[in-house]
């Protein structure tokens, strides 16, 4: 007898092939993207294609195949970055549905069009949208059609208000699409096409909404409800009759990880990272990898194994470092030291936990050099170098979009996206062999410019070799537990912890530099200044053997003046040692080449040095005047005589950008502000003109070729509110560096008019026989002792360098304390202490 089994099978496939055909052609017929798939995937066809039939359908006026293929369009410029496309297709899509009041076609129209207006950010439309996509859904006749697209709208929805912070609402709409979708799954079930592809969509949509659930309950602070619902997913997955999504059953064993990591739970953590990792691996897509990594090695850290951590986060640096252009999103770049910097600080604090100093500061000056590359990102052709940049940008552009085909990214709130686009495997691999290749290539044709589009620091060895034999060097690194402090000398090395927390570290950098202003409350500065040096600075006093300073700040250390911390003895820092900064110990390999490039500045100066000054630029608005901004250039060029100013309406953009070229020492006594959420916005306030807008932004000084000894800004603050991570003064002073110029004087503060302008006079005398950062001292140690005319009291703020759109309010701290009749004299901190030296000090 033969066999019956063949038989039944063939039956099966037959009845499988026929419905799957069947749903295809019924959704051909509604202008639907064929279930299963990304509708963009490769059943859509090519855009052009599609929009010359949905014309072609409209002109007919088959108004239903018309608005089906509208929607198809609008989801396939979508996916494939062409927005606007996709905002058009879907108005028109949307207008035909309302034409004929079919309120499926609206409600799906609304959908696809809020997800067009989402990826160019339009929040607000793409929400209301949804809403009318809702209530169009409503007067959808009952049936599986309704129930899907409500379950879509609602799940979206919540995937919205979810981002907006609106946690209560979201998990209210997350949870009736839970509904929705649960119940569209049991009348697949329930019907006799059990084969039908669609199960697969149902199954998968519940799987994200469950997913989404999760994720809203985590962010309401319900970790119990977050974790419950990550785990049903699990079960939907592993119970599921189709092929599993690999990439959400990543995602849900990194969040279960991440809870089961915050509860301390460490067994049950370490096991769902490892999964990820394997999944992670098995896919070959970095950001899995490197998050799962990363977070392993912090279960080892926390469970005080730093030996066995050491390898994980060496691998997810590894990860991070090799996929750069995975950094180039938005999201990613605003978010670096939430994801890529716990996973740098974890690297250091293991490598110290067991004494490896050379790794721990090696990888401390990689966490820089990775994070002033996110300040960078995507939005500056960096330096002069345009050919490189364009072609790196087409590399990024290529490797971007090969893996979102690998992985199904067209949106992660698309219920019924559910990535079954080919792999792509070998063609992104080579494609990031050719990246790794111009990166080598750029490496070798420029080496500064590899260091702004790659991570190119110098090791502790290097730096240790370029440091002068008198010079020690302070190196510190922010960890939300703890300060790490290197103390590198030209023979020897040392480290140690300081047991302050960033958020502590935050509140007393706020009130310490509140205290600077407030002349009423000396012994409060005083002793906040004593704590300060208590806590920086004398732990590493046994370790100095330099008799001058080079300290190296990290995120909201860059706003302390540690000039100003007062040692037991009641002398401040700068009495004691000669201080310049840098952001990062790796520039000392281009501020050195420049310096020897520019040669010494008092020898250049002696043979008739060039000052290009621009003083008092005028704004428009009188209150931004500065009458002692104008004496300043005066006495500069009373000093040098071949110098050049430009005053008021004189000092504008257009002039700098014209000459700054070619003068051996350029000086701003200006406004300037600087953009703590976007760095290179970042600017110097000069006059307007026909062609300039009178904002020298950081990113336009990028471009320059300046041939300039040096720079000094005698306006540059970054304000007295909200303490950022320090970016925007890093990306000020590293824009002049890389421009040509080895040292730049800036202030922290909002500085004041006659008291700049007395120690900018002897700043510049002492520039005759002095170094940089002993000129500066000098200038400083005048103020404090008080060697200038006594009625030089502040009068009116130079710097006025607040947050974009702040007018300086017109009376300054002195002013208030003289009418307060309070005795004020610029030995206090607040008039000589802003001033830092950045760069060489020679």
């Amino acid at each position: 007898m033969r066999n019956p089994m063949p038989i039944v099978l063939f039956s099966l496939c037959l009845f499988f092939i026929f419905f799957s055909t069947h749903d295809r052609a019924e959704s051909a017929q509604r202008g639907e993207a064929p279930r299963g798939g990304s509708a963009a995937g490769k059943a859509t066809g090519d855009i052009a294609e599609l929009e010359a039939k949905a014309v072609a359908a409209e002109q007919k006026s088959d108004w239903q195949q018309a608005a089906g293929l509208y929607d198809r369009l609008s989801a396939t410029a979508r996916i494939r970055g062409q927005y606007q496309k996709a905002i058009s297709a879907g108005i028109k899509s949307l207008e035909i549905a309302n034409k004929i009041n079919a309120p499926d076609l609206q409600a799906q129209a609304a959908l696809l069009l809020s997800r067009a207006y989402n990826s160019v950010r339009q929040d607000v439309n793409s929400i209301e949208l949804l809403e009318r996509g809702i209530e169009f859904a409503k007067q959808i006749p009952s049936g599986g059609n309704k129930v899907r697209l409500e379950g879509q709208l609602h799940s979206v929805l919540g995937a919205r208000l979810l981002n907006q912070g609106k946690t209560q609402e979201a998990i209210r709409h997350t949870s009736y699409a839970l509904q929705a979708q649960e119940s569209w799954l049991a009348s697949l079930v329930r019907s006799s096409r059990n084969f039908h592809r669609g199960i697969q969509n149902a199954q998968s949509g519940v799987i994200r909404i469950l997913e989404k659930m999760g994720l809203a309950y985590d962010k309401a602070g319900n970790r119990p409800d977050s974790i419950r619902a990550y785990e049903r997913a699990l079960a939907m997955i592993k119970g599921s009759q189709f092929k599993r999504d690999s990439h959400t059953l990543t995602r849900i064993h990194q969040q279960l990880g991440r809870l089961h990591l915050s509860d301390r739970d460490y067994p049950r953590a370490l096991e769902n990272f490892q999964r990820a990792l394997a999944l992670g691996e098995e896919l070959q897509y970095a950001t899995f990898i490197q998050a799962a990594n990363s977070q392993i090695g912090r279960i080892f850290l926390q469970s005080e194994r730093a030996v066995e951590a050491i390898p994980y986060f060496r691998k997810a640096i590894d990860s991070v470092e090799s996929a750069r252009s995975q950094l180039e999103s938005e999201d990613l770049r605003i978010s670096f030291f939430e994801r890529q910097g716990v996973t740098y600080s974890g690297f250091i604090q293991a490598n110290l936990a067991i004494n490896n100093l050379d790794d721990a500061f090696n990888y401390n000056e990689r966490a820089r050099s990775r994070a002033f590359l996110d300040i960078l990102g995507n939005k500056v052709q960096l330096g002069r170098q345009y050919a490189l940049i364009e072609e790196e940008k087409k590399l990024q552009e290529s490797i971007k979009q090969l893996r979102a085909r690998q992985t199904g990214e067209a949106d992660e709130e698309d219920d019924e996206d559910v990535g079954e686009v080919g792999s792509q495997t070998s063609d992104l691999a080579a494609a990031e062999k050719v990246y790794v290749d111009f990166l080598a290539k750029v490496r070798k044709e420029n080496k500064e410019q590899a260091s702004l589009m790659n991570v190119e620091p110098l090791t502790l060895k290097e730096v240790q070799d370029r440091l002068d034999q008198g010079a020690a060097l302070l190196e510190y690194f922010v960890t939300s537990e703890a300060v790490l402090t290197w103390i590198v000398n030209k023979d020897n090395v040392q480290s140690v912890k300081i047991p302050l927390s960033r958020k502590q570290l935050q509140s007393q950098v706020t009130s310490f530099r509140e205290s600077i202003q407030q002349f009423e409350e000396k012994d409060k500065f005083k002793q906040q200044a004593q704590e300060f040096y208590k806590q920086l600075i004398e732990p590493a006093l046994p370790h100095i053997r330099g008799k001058e300073l080079l300290i190296i700040p990290h995120d909201v250390l860059h706003y302390v003046p540690f000039q100003a911390l007062l040692a037991p003895d009641g002398q401040y820092l700068i009495e004691k040692y000669p201080i310049n900064y840098l952001s990062s110990a790796s520039l000392m390999q281009f501020t050195q080449e420049k310096r020897k490039a520019r040669g010494e500045l008092t020898k250049v100066l002696a043979e008739g040095g060039k000052v290009l000054t621009f003083g008092n630029p005028d704004l428009g608005d009188p209150k931004m005047s500065l009458a002692f901004a104008g004496i300043e250039a005066k006495e500069i060029k009373s000093l040098y005589p071949q110098s050049t100013i430009y005053l008021e309406k004189e000092a504008t953009e257009e002039k700098a950008k014209a000459l700054v070229g070619n003068s051996d020492i350029i000086h701003f006594a200006s406004h300037a502000e600087l953009n703590e959420d976007d760095p290179l916005a970042s600017a110097i306030r000069l006059a307007k003109s026909d062609k300039e807008d009178g904002r020298l932004e950081v990113r336009e000084i990028f471009g320059m070729d300046l041939k300039a000894s040096l720079v000094v800004l005698s306006a540059c603050e970054t304000g007295l509110g909200k303490l950022s991570s320090g970016d925007e003064l890093v990306g000020l002073t590293r824009a002049f560096i890389y421009a040509g110029t080895p040292s730049v004087v800036a202030s922290l503060w909002n500085v004041e008019d006659s008291s700049t302008a007395q120690l900018m006079a002897s700043f510049y005398k002492n520039l005759k026989t002095m170094t940089k950062v002993e000129a500066l001292r000098q200038a400083q140690l005048n103020l404090i002792r008080g060697n200038i005319n006594s009625d030089l009291l502040a009068r009116r703020g130079i710097g006025g360098i607040g947050k974009l759109g702040e007018v300086p309010a017109a009376k300054s701290p002195a002013q208030d304390a003289v009418s307060n009749q309070l005795t004020v004299s610029t030995s206090h901190p607040f008039f000589w202490a802003p001033f830092i030296l950045v760069g060489e000090g020679k």
